[in-house]
């Protein structure tokens, strides 16, 4: 499923949050029963799963370990094997498997349905829309085999000895050139192809895979890597989806008509996009989410040098400019951005690019300026991690960056319009940048101590008036920044939960907890009878599933309900449920259909005695409806009626 048909699905499901609360609209056609989902759940023990990546330890009925999400000193997260769900109470945060992997991983819901299945050994090819993931299988498949090709031949073949020593002479450890599959693709026409050919692999298969080319006649194929350095390109988990290839040096020396291009990639696949691609996230995003920052290089020399000297949490982009999708790649894993460029005017026409790309990204972004004609390999290469480090933790703020560059940019004579139009694309910079915090519900304040520093620089340096900057950047805000978008819209922090309702949580715990009690609640409580939007939410999915299947469970609520604040809250109902161990399910059914006669008393009363109230009556019917009134009143309170026995 696409990231869009999973936005329209999640929406048409409901359990969305809006601004004023949780939105209903569960969808109210039959319901698809997603037999892989199930079948991966019912595969998937939550305690392995969890125990994979934390420490747990048994206390009572549950497993508990410490978060991975917040600073942790005595274990808070709790695993409920029996139930087969998770929370962490200082977080509020909870779930069942496809929860917890998708926030330990920062994956979306498709990613973790698929890692889960490889996990449990799960083919998904037969699921609806499968054609399409037994292509990627296999082009999964084509691609893993040419990866340990190039490997092995970059290990041991003799037409793979200049490629040995460029990298020996480029000073990547063999530790390094291991950790990343660095291989090697011999310079012949139809190398890949014999190797496929023997494993039963043809022409077509490596078409698909990008790792051949249709001859222009249309007589066959021939390898798109030849005579090159190969890099595997491996999605975040660790999956080989591309390629990329580096000319050895003497190729790129000899005098040609045509000379080689430096660097080649895979072609645009099934699997791979360069535009939310980024090299080396395998390994950096563990490393960016423990320090929540990253750090983003332009080539796969330098992020392997950067690995190299200890600062792991570096990517590289692949031939393109660092765009939104790259944007929210990142963000699942880190806070902050440091984009490190080439210290040369391509370097800074780029950081420009990117500057224009993701001022109205919610990310906190900053450019770092190496020195004039140095790239991130040769600084770490020649002066070490330290100064490169520096440089990183030097990193400028976007507007500091914009201003700096437009006035180094300014000649020394440069006259009015020059300094208009270099004043012009900073108060642009700052417009979008102020829209994209209001947009996605930023630090205003902060922004604005930002803005003023930018807007003070401006008037020591030009001699401008600083109300008239403030004006020109309001109206450049208002002209740009008046859209909206879902993106902005699900960017904005959500606003803080009441507490559930006493009443909507007794009849939530019955619902999820009491074998029988789904059908009393859907019976017999009124949506309008809750005093929540999620309590609303909840039941109206309960009845859609009531309604399918005659039983409402856990993991059916969670299907419908995806959103991770509900699934939460789900948690925690279920989780204060289970706590009451000294209430039998019969007993608290009993419990439930009492409260619900004696709420029901209630309102009779309430609405008798409006009548009472409001209309005129004869003494006859107004004694009658005292005495009713009073009866129900008796009946609210539990009492029985005196004429009995």
């Amino acid at each position: 499923m696409s990231s869009a048909d999973r936005a329209a699905t999640f929406e048409h499901r409901g359990g969305r949050p809006s601004a004023g609360g949780f939105e209903s609209g569960v969808s109210a056609g039959p319901r698809l029963r997603d037999d892989h989902k199930e079948q991966v759940r019912d595969a998937t023990d939550i305690a392995d799963l969890v125990g994979s990546y934390l420490t747990l330890r048994r206390q009572g009925r549950n497993l508990v370990g410490l978060c991975p999400w917040h600073e942790d000193s005595r274990p808070s997260l709790q695993v409920n094997a029996e139930r087969q769900t998770f929370r962490c109470w200082v977080c509020n945060v909870g779930g069942d498997v496809f929860s917890f992997l998708m926030r330990m991983e920062r994956l979306e819901f498709p990613e973790a349905l698929e890692q889960l299945a490889a996990r449990a050994g799960i083919d998904l090819g037969a699921r609806r829309g499968g054609g399409q993931t037994s292509e990627k299988a296999h082009i999964l498949r084509t691609l893993s085999f040419a990866a340990d090709c190039f490997r092995r031949c970059l290990e041991s073949s003799s037409e793979a000895a200049e490629a040995r020593a460029y990298l020996g002479d480029r000073h990547l450890s063999q530790e390094t050139i291991q950790a990343a599959g660095l291989g090697f693709a011999p310079e012949s026409w139809d190398w890949l192809i014999s190797q496929a050919s023997k494993a039963g692999l043809g022409p077509q298969d490596l078409f698909r895979a990008g790792l051949s080319v249709e001859r222009s006649d249309g007589r066959g194929h021939y390898d798109r890597f030849r005579g090159r350095v190969i890099f595997p390109i491996r999605d975040a988990m660790g999956r080989c989806i591309a390629f990329g290839g580096r000319v050895l040096p003497s190729a790129a020396e000899a005098p040609r008509r045509d000379p080689p291009a430096k660097y080649i990639n895979s072609p645009e696949t099934p699997l791979f996009s360069k535009s939310s691609t980024l090299y080396g996230l395998d390994v950096a995003r563990q490393a960016m989410a423990a320090s929540r920052r990253a750090i983003v290089v332009e080539g796969y020399t330098d992020c392997l040098a950067a690995w190299q000297a200890g600062v792991a949490e570096t990517v590289a982009v692949l031939g393109t400019a660092l765009g939104p999708r790259h944007a929210k790649l990142l963000r699942r894993y880190a806070d902050r951005v440091v984009v490190v460029l080439d210290g040369d005017a391509a370097g800074r026409r780029r950081a420009n690019e990117v500057l224009d790309l993701l001022l109205a990204e919610p990310i906190d972004l900053r450019i770092a300026r190496l020195p004039s004609g140095m790239d991130p390999f040769d600084l770490l290469q020649g002066e070490g991690a330290e100064a490169f480090r520096a440089v990183v933790d030097a990193a400028v703020d976007p507007l500091d960056y914009r201003l700096d560059e437009a006035v180094e940019q300014l000649p020394p004579d440069a006259g009015d319009n020059a300094c208009l139009a270099a004043v012009e694309s900073v108060l642009m910079a700052v417009a979008r940048a102020s829209a994209a915090v209001s947009r996605h519900g930023g630090d205003v304040s902060q922004f604005r101590l930002r803005e003023d520093q930018v807007i003070a620089r401006l008037v020591r340096r030009f001699g401008l008036d600083r109300g008239v900057l403030r004006a020109r950047i309001r109206d450049l805000s208002q002209a740009g920044g008046d859209r909206d978008d879902d993106e902005a819209v699900r960017s904005r922090p959500a606003k803080k939960r009441e507490p559930l309702p006493p009443w909507d949580r007794e009849v939530l715990e019955v619902l999820v907890s009491v074998p029988d009690g789904a059908g009393l609640v859907i019976r017999e409580v009124p949506a309008d009878d809750l005093g929540s939007q999620f309590g609303k939410t909840v039941l109206e999915a309960a009845r859609q599933l009531y309604d399918e299947c005659g039983r409402v469970e856990l993991a059916g609520l969670f299907d419908l309900l995806p959103d991770p604040e509900i699934q939460s809250l789900l948690v925690d109902v279920d989780e204060s449920a289970a706590a009451r161990t000294g209430i039998a399910p019969p007993d608290r059914l009993q419990q439930l259909q009492e409260a619900l006669r004696v709420r029901q008393a209630r309102r009779e009363t309430a609405r008798t005695s409006r009548i009472l109230k409001t209309q005129s009556l004869d003494a006859d019917a107004e004694a009658a409806l005292l005495e009713q009134i009073v009866a129900q009143r008796r009946l609210a309170q539990g009492m029985s009626d005196p004429k009995e026995g």
